[in-house]
């Protein structure tokens, strides 16, 4: 029993300092059974040599075998696990494996041993020895003694300790052997086993001395610890659990390989360690005979390690819980597994991805933040704490608010945001991705990483954007994947789209009203002089006070009649008689808050190649300013005009056979009839581009060379 609870006594002193390898490793610095002195009789030597140099890992926390994060199923708060693999059982040297010595001190005082005898090849049928060999002085000793048989004979040798441990079978015939072996199901019970094995070897010694033969003792468990972390929140680990552990097999002494079965079961340990954020860093929760000596082996796909945890802040009691499916447990090592809990908090991602479009993007998303998260004085002062927000890649950046551009939906470089982005907003956020186009032939993933400020070394919540990639043809020729919604062609508008907006109260009524509604005037008078063939406005005290766009004004299309070149047409159309610019005015009066007669029947800026026109990469300009106020327009520059309508023989050459085409869709080429200005080609797929007035809606997709 002295034995027994000096390996105990070891294995505290290990998970004291988070090694884990085995009492005598299966390298030159195990057991290697050097002879001290000569003795009467067959004895055993498990003396080292001395001077044993470290491993090669030279670490004292050994090495991370992996990391993990535990979730709670009723909150968000995590519990973060790293997994450390340490050489050594039994080594209290935080450093350094144990040196033979040191290992020598931690063997027990006994153990059992049997001898199968060979005589001229022949295995015999029954043991030569088969006895418990005590410690006794520097070497054990069997309880009676035994020679050295005659010169043709030789003696094979297997060794186990302790004699106690319950093993469900042991050697029995010259020919066996194995051990079979059931893990204990609490802790307490047990134990460090170690055997060793020799080939069928001689007499050590040529004389007829008796040298002590050296058995070479291999742990034959891994030693699982937890401790705590580096960060803890005020509470109480209630249990640790590992479940769906496999916990008996076979264990070949000759070839020292385990064969488990396929039999698990969970081990428990029940700490109720009391944690505040000034808990030691590596605290143990199951030193001494608490500490988990299981079998080796890969986990499988239903092990996890589950954490019953008391939180003080909330009051709540909450299981964490982590898979750790491909998990290696090495015999004869210790694995640690070190727990940061940390405080109890909401930040995560409310918006669940979607599959985004090739071209230029504009992604909403929406965050939830904890008001704990950030720091405010008495009087409700953010003072620090707060969330950030960053993007994996520059292909994708973040803002926080969108601006006048591009709430209208212009994708506007000098307005696309950073990589990384900070707030202290709490409650649900809305932050926009700008994606910009992926004209490769992969589908990306870009990772968006969300974390609190206060708590640096909290897992991130992950998002990951998918993006897909244009579906091109053999000619280059790449499309979008989705349609948006069905579009009339445009331009065809008569008497009835006529509108007129009321800016009396525009931008209101306090006192910035009146300076609002003449900065609006400022900006108002650019496209009032620039397109007065249809646009009229009027004021009252320098004020803006009505705007009225009348589109049945617009000069007749003259434009947009090739066949072949979509990207010409789409690019005429677009810029046709300040059209864009004036569907896109009409949203910003709305913002501003000015008051529309009536509803139009069709919307004017929801023209088809306008809705393609959209798909591209915008800049800015300015047209007026006032103070800090600055008013701008959107402007494509003709080389970003990459996503265009195409032109009707362009449309055959469309594919997509995982979003396929289906149905009509508009093509960018308008009638070549003179003087015909209600009618533009379809096309419809399958059969071809016909004629068809410009008021029906149809499908429309956007393409791309590559």
């Amino acid at each position: 029993m002295k034995g027994i609870m000096k390996i105990h006594h070891l294995t505290a002193s290990i998970a004291a300092v988070l090694l884990s390898a085995s009492l005598f490793s299966c390298s030159s610095d195990d057991f290697l059974g050097k002879a001290e002195t000569n003795t009467d009789g067959i004895s055993f030597g498990v003396s080292t040599e001395n001077g044993a140099s470290t491993r090669a890992n030279n670490s004292a926390d050994g090495y991370t075998a992996a990391r993990y994060t535990l979730r709670s199923d009723n909150s968000a708060d995590t519990l973060c696990v790293r997994a450390v693999v340490t050489d050594g059982i039994g080594n209290s040297n935080a450093g350094r494996p144990a040196t033979r010595a040191a290992m020598q001190t931690s063997m027990y005082n006994d153990f059992k041993v049997v001898a199968a005898v060979k005589e001229n090849g022949n295995v015999g049928t029954q043991y030569y020895m088969d006895d418990v060999a005590t410690k006794t002085g520097t070497n054990w000793v069997p309880s009676k003694v035994y020679y050295w048989p005659g010169s043709n004979r030789q003696l094979r040798f297997l060794a186990w300790a302790p004699t106690d441990a319950s093993f469900q079978s042991v050697p029995n015939s010259p020919n066996a052997t194995t051990l079979q072996y059931t893990t204990p199901a609490e802790a307490k019970n047990q134990r460090d086993i170690v055997a060793a094995a020799t080939g069928f070897i001689s007499n050590p010694s040529n004389d007829a001395t008796c040298t002590p033969v050296g058995l070479q003792f291999k742990h034959l468990c891994t030693a699982v610890i937890i401790k705590t972390g580096e960060q803890m929140t005020a509470g109480t680990i209630k249990s640790v659990s590992l479940k769906g552990v496999k916990n008996s097999g076979t264990y070949d002494m000759v070839s020292s390989v385990w064969t488990l079965s396929g039999n698990t079961t969970d081990f428990t340990i029940s700490p109720n360690q009391a944690t505040t954020s000034t808990t030691p860093n590596g605290t143990n929760l199951n030193a001494g005979e608490s500490t988990f000596m299981l079998l080796p082996q890969t986990l499988g796909a239903d092990s996890k390690l589950e954490v019953a945890f008391h939180d003080n802040i909330s009051g709540r009691d909450r299981i964490l819980s982590a898979s750790l499916n491909g998990a290696e447990w090495p015999m004869g090592k210790t694995v640690t597994y070190r727990l940061s809990i940390t405080p109890e908090y909401e930040l995560k991602f409310v918006t669940e991805p979607t599959l985004q479009d090739a071209h230029y993007v504009i992604y909403p998303i929406r965050i939830k933040v904890d008001p704990t998260l950030v720091d405010k004085d008495k009087k409700g002062k953010v003072v620090g704490g707060g969330w950030t927000l960053k993007s994996t890649s520059p292909k994708v950046t973040l803002c926080k608010e969108l601006t006048e551009l591009t709430s209208l939906g212009y994708w506007v470089e000098e307005d696309r945001g950073t990589q990384t982005i900070e707030g202290t907003e709490t409650g649900e956020v809305t932050v926009y991705a700008f994606l910009e186009e992926n004209i490769t032939d992969a589908e990306r993933d870009i990772v968006l990483e969300l974390s609190p400020k206060k708590y640096p070394s909290a897992t991130s919540a992950k998002f990951t954007i998918k993006q897909l990639c244009p579906s091109w043809n053999t000619q280059g020729l790449g499309c979008e994947r989705f349609e948006d919604g069905d579009y009339p062609w445009g331009f065809k508008w008569d008497s009835s789209m006529k509108i007129t907006y009321d800016m009396s109260e525009a931008g209101g009524t306090g006192f910035w009203g009146p300076l609002r509604r003449w900065i609006m005037k400022i900006q108002i008078k650019y496209y009032g002089d620039k397109y007065k063939d249809y646009i009229t406005y009027t004021t009252y005290w320098g004020q803006l006070k009505t705007l009225t766009i009348d589109f049945s004004k617009v000069p007749n299309l003259d434009v947009a009649d090739s066949p072949d070149d979509g990207n010409l047409n789409t690019w005429e159309l677009y810029n046709f008689n300040g059209i864009s610019d004036v569907t896109g005015l009409m949203s910003q009066l709305e913002e501003w808050g000015g008051k529309p007669d009536k509803k139009l029947e069709q919307n004017p800026a929801e023209y088809a190649a306008r809705m393609c026109t959209m798909k591209n990469k915008f800049n800015k300009e300015k047209i007026a300013q006032e103070g800090s106020n600055v008013a701008y327009r959107p402007v494509l520059k003709r080389e970003n005009l990459v996503w265009y309508l195409p032109a009707k023989n362009e449309f055959s050459m469309v594919v997509d056979n995982d979003y396929p085409l289906n149905g009509n869709y508009w093509t960018s080429t308008a009638s070549e009839i003179a003087h015909d200005n209600e009618k533009s080609y379809k096309y419809l797929q399958n059969s071809g581009a016909t004629l068809n007035i410009r008021t029906d809606k149809f499908h429309v997709r956007a393409v791309r060379k590559k």
